[in-house]
């Protein structure tokens, strides 16, 4: 099978979107199919990062981003409809696909979460009359509404139930068209030899003892993902405990942020030296007080580690979470008191424990292997369907 995947950001530094793209086309690759990732040129990888799939880089060319875009979705569409693959697997919509896969949310959610980051009303009026302005935001917003109106429209494949919603609440899409295909990572194992000399590695290169609670918080949009929310949590009363910031984000409001708080001595920005995996180890929760998140790979990292997680009702990874064994769903990022009190949940002993002993239950339910597994049981109904349609 000749499947082409069609992102137009595929650099894994990016962030989680990115990454899980790269992913997913290695284990559909190991799956036997044909793989070819179409991404724009100026934003490929500068090596092939595997070797099991192929790369074709469309030339984009200079200009605004809008344009950059226009560029991308037209040559990707024509280049697949040249190639005569077998599936276009559609992560940024073109009209070629034959699955469209909403990873980063349905734009038109990723909008309006954007703006409930803003407490006024004024700050959100003024954010929605800057949306109208974003043009690339906008192209986007009206490509996908033009791809799944069409008739009939291709397959979805949600990566949460949280996603599905989205799609079928802005789409009238028929029903059987939308799947979800629950988002899955990768991840590294470590010996607990292993695991307890990179605990202790990490906390003497913080300067933190062993038995200190430890709060991670892993992003690259630290606004996003409720960074000031947690400061302010871990500033109250009831939660005494350190937190370790990971991700690339600039840090400067948020050490002020801090030491308006009282709390500088307990916050450490560690950037992105320190491979994630060792910073699951090194903690003892990770929180995630996120505005908005179609499915956390990050969450589902911590998971498949056994780390217990807070998170909200905004990020669909939250779905695979139960109370009790998985960590804690508070229902926004404003509920300060709700954040904190779930991170002390999450430090009892109990809950640690129970944490770790399901990970091994819980790890082929969020794998990358399962995730791919299914895309492919889906692209062989697209098939299917064709053919019943041609006949």
């Amino acid at each position: 099978m000749k499947l082409a995947i069609v992102q137009e950001h595929v650099d894994s530094g990016r962030g989680g979107a990115e990454t899980s793209t790269l992913e997913m086309a290695r284990h559909l690759s190991d799956l036997g199919l044909e793989v070819t990732v179409v991404c724009a040129a100026s934003n490929s990888p500068g090596r092939e990062p595997h070797t099991s799939f192929r790369f074709h880089r469309v030339p984009v060319g200079h200009g605004s981003r809008l344009r950059r875009t226009v560029r991308f979705v037209q040559a990707a569409s024509r280049y697949c409809r040249m190639e005569a693959f077998d599936i276009v697997h559609a992560v940024t919509p073109c009209f070629a696909a034959d699955v469209y896969q909403p990873r980063g949310g349905t734009y038109i959610e990723t909008v309006a979460r954007s703006i409930a980051l803003r407490r006024s009303a004024l700050g959100r009026f003024a954010r929605r009359l800057g949306r109208r302005f974003n043009r690339r935001q906008r192209f986007l917003l009206l490509l996908e509404r033009s791809l799944l109106t069409d008739q009939p429209p291709p397959y979805v494949a949600c990566v949460s139930e949280y996603v599905r919603r989205q799609v079928e609440s802005a789409f009238a899409i028929p029903a059987e068209r939308v799947r979800v295909v629950f988002n899955g990572v990768d991840w590294d194992d470590a010996t607990p030899e292993q695991a307890a000399e990179q605990r202790v590695a990490f906390r003497r290169k913080i300067d933190l003892a062993d038995d200190t609670p430890l709060v991670l918080f892993v992003a690259h949009n630290f606004k996003l993902k409720g960074l000031a929310e947690l400061l302010h949590a871990a500033a109250g009363g009831a939660l005494r405990c350190h937190v370790a910031v990971a991700g690339r984000d600039d840090p400067t409001r948020y050490r002020r942020l801090a030491a308006r708080l009282g709390i500088r001595d307990r916050v450490a920005f560690v950037g992105t030296e320190t491979p994630v995996e060792v910073l699951y180890r090194a903690a003892d929760v990770l929180a995630h007080p996120t505005w908005y998140d179609p499915c956390s790979r990050v969450v589902l990292e911590a998971l498949a580690a056994g780390l217990p997680v807070v998170t909200t009702r905004f990020n669909g990874a939250a779905e695979v979470m139960e109370r009790g064994r998985h960590g804690v769903v508070i229902e926004s990022p404003v509920e300060i008191e709700a954040l904190a009190r779930a991170i002390c949940e999450c430090l009892q002993p109990a809950l640690r424990e129970a944490c770790r002993a399901d990970a091994d239950r819980l790890r082929p339910r969020i794998s990358m292997a399962r995730h791919a597994a299914e895309l492919r049981e889906l692209y062989e109904i697209v098939l299917k369907t064709r053919h019943r349609a041609r006949d």
